[in-house]
């Protein structure tokens, strides 16, 4: 595959994902209704509606920081020829390697914080 054709392909998973980030968006929004309501009325109900909607979130979250880390490594392995592409595309795996274990803990906290003591951001 050329590389123009490659980027194309890119940009169109990239878009779809963006649609996905919308949608987690409006889930975040949803959940901080039952967050809300549970703490001003102590419902169990909304205490696990609300666990639930943020452990989809962020299971979502990390399959995209998944897809973000192996397209990263696979750069790495194209652009070892080219020294400037190699680092750049390095520095593109360090920061999605990171930024999918900052995904890996959040998810991690939403599945393990039964109590939802520690606030979680979508960020």
């Amino acid at each position: 595959m050329n590389e123009t054709s490659k980027r194309l392909k890119q940009i169109s998973t990239e878009n779809k994902i963006w649609v996905i980030y919308l949608l987690i968006i409006g889930l975040s929004y949803y959940s901080n209704y039952f967050e809300k309501n549970y703490f001003l009325y102590h419902n169990n109900y909304d205490k696990e509606t609300y666990r639930k909607i943020t452990i989809l979130i962020f299971s979502i979250a990390v399959i995209i920081y998944i897809y973000f880390f192996v397209d990263s490594y696979n750069d790495v392995l194209e652009n070892y020829n080219n020294l400037k592409k190699k680092t750049y595309s390095e520095l593109s795996l360090l920061g999605s390697t990171l930024i999918l274990i900052s995904g890996i803990i959040f998810l991690y906290i939403a599945l393990a914080d039964k109590d939802i003591d520690v606030e979680l951001a979508f960020n």
